[in-house]
């Protein structure tokens, strides 16, 4: 019979926090809130990667706090699904490599390829510790609804494979 996984979108959903049943009363810390997470549910999606490029520290403390069977699924950062990302949730890195005329925006939408790749560089990387772990299900790719089924898109999906090699990916348009 196969395998059911039961989650949520995230330890730390609003929906679950604002409920005030599922968490005991004083539990605050990301910590002591996965660790309990993990005890109800055997997988997560791990949503806070959309809006910025996780640290590595955070997916080997992730790995550490959870039963050996537990799984992640991560949603890939914004930059990587074409959608527009505020640029002060930027790594440093990238921020300084932006034409000067783009680290003034709030928004940045169309980065320059050389930054694109680096980000895919730092988003694998920093997820690596999952995948040792044999704790990262998939990466989640949720495209913007102009991401369309035509030649671009698909050639895009071929670099996002190419990018994330090691890595299964789930595609939502």
């Amino acid at each position: 019979m196969a395998e059911i996984r039961t989650g949520t979108c995230s330890w730390t959903d609003r929906t679950l926090l604002e409920s005030k049943t599922f968490y005991p009363p004083g539990l605050k810390s990301a910590e002591g809130r996965l660790k309990f997470y993990a005890q109800h549910f055997n997988t997560v999606e791990v949503d806070s990667t959309f809006y910025a490029l996780p640290a590595r520290r955070n997916a080997e403390l992730w790995a550490e706090r959870t039963p050996p069977d537990f799984i992640f699924h991560i949603k890939a950062f914004g930059l990587l699904t074409q959608h527009s990302v505020e640029v002060a949730r930027l790594p440093r890195l990238l921020r300084e490599m932006l034409p000067p005329d783009k680290r003034e925006l709030r928004l940045l939408k169309d980065p320059p390829a050389e930054i694109r790749d680096l980000a895919f560089q730092m988003f694998a990387d920093a997820l690596l510790p999952l995948y040792e772990k044999g704790k990262l299900g998939v990466v989640l790719f949720q495209f913007p609804p102009f991401f369309v089924p035509r030649p671009e898109s698909l050639n895009y999906l071929e670099q996002c494979q190419k990018m994330l090699a090691h890595y299964p990916l789930a595609i939502e348009f």
